[in-house]
């Protein structure tokens, strides 16, 4: 059985479902996978955890469970935003950082993915409305370095009416992070245009060591070939370190050709997705990667050694791919 990481039906499902998703012109948060115990029917609260996740942390899931702890939530479900605010995308793909929150929660009953095409605190709000039934509480879960981006007015056009309407649908648990914690949180909210919102807003604290852990350290760590197993759960650091994710190049030939085999794998990837729409054709992507590098270890340069992928793939159609539901 092909392992999750290289298997192109799955991969190919998602980047289409994500492609589909971001090509939308319309807000739109699309479960990939559904809690056993999320909020159906019942009014009750859920809890929404949005981020980029480049990748997800140890700080991320040290937010989860204690805001999780405090409320008790029947459903959480964690958003992975393809456009979040001020953030380009880069290091992971968004099928790779989808394949990472499976790896986390698929087996998390009371856990939900999901995927957003928009990165406004205030369109998720409103599309999430009418997600769930009428009467559920939505509580945003988020760090302060979020709450601070949800309060800057360059995100509206008017401010005032856009956080009048966002604090109208929600509500939110703000977390310490980085050097940011109850201080800064108390001043925040007593500013004289974010005071009025203070009863929407609930601060809890995490231990400091895991509020320090923030995505860019792990792949800073990751990049110079330090440990970063403490930054990250254990099935992200396999993930990572399977797929090579945010590794420094590497030298592939005794010419000193160097290439990023993470960046080769998304080549890779980009020119299957392509060649194979569909998806339904049975590739381990780890195996066509060792070919290419061979070939480039042969002399062969990287463009003609890509031309030959075709050739290096299996013509045994597959079946149906997707996430499996809980």
């Amino acid at each position: 059985m092909i392992e999750r990481t290289h298997d192109f039906q799955l991969l190919s499902w998602c980047h289409a479902l994500i492609e589909e998703i971001r090509r939308d012109p319309h807000p739109r948060i699309h479960f990939i996978s559904r809690s056993r115990e999320g909020v159906k029917k019942q009014a009750t609260d859920v809890g929404i955890f949005p981020s980029s996740f480049n990748p997800i942390t140890k700080g991320h899931m040290a937010i989860l469970q204690r805001a999780a702890g405090i409320k008790g939530f029947q459903e959480v479900l964690v958003v992975l935003d393809t456009e979040a605010m001020d953030k380009e995308i880069f290091g992971a793909t968004l099928v790779d950082r989808l394949l990472m929150l499976q790896v986390l929660f698929e087996d998390e009953p009371s856990f939900s993915v999901g995927v957003s095409n928009r990165g406004l605190c205030l369109t998720k709000a409103e599309v999430l409305m009418e997600m769930y039934p009428e009467g559920t509480g939505i509580i945003f879960i988020v760090g302060y370095d979020t709450l601070a981006r949800v309060f800057d007015p360059k995100y509206y056009e008017d401010r005032e009416e856009a956080l009048a309407r966002l604090f109208t649908s929600c509500t939110f648990m703000v977390a310490n992070r980085g050097g940011y914690g109850r201080k800064a949180f108390d001043q925040l909210m007593a500013s004289v245009e974010n005071e009025r919102f203070k009863g929407k807003v609930q601060f809890f604290e995490i231990p400091n060591h895991l509020a320090q852990i923030s995505s860019s350290r792990v792949r800073q760590r990751v990049m110079k070939g330090e440990p970063f197993a403490g930054l990250v759960p254990a099935g992200v650091r396999e993930f990572i370190e399977k797929v090579k994710l945010y590794q420094a190049d590497t030298a592939v030939n005794p010419q000193g050709q160097r290439v990023n085999l993470y960046e080769l794998r998304t080549q890779i990837l980009r020119r299957l997705y392509a060649l194979y729409p569909e998806g339904r054709v049975e590739i381990d992507i780890g195996r066509i990667v060792d070919s290419v590098v061979e070939g480039m270890r042969d002399g062969q340069s990287l463009e003609n050694v890509l031309d030959t992928i075709p050739h290096h793939v299996p013509m045994t159609k597959g079946g149906e791919a997707g996430i499996q539901q809980k």
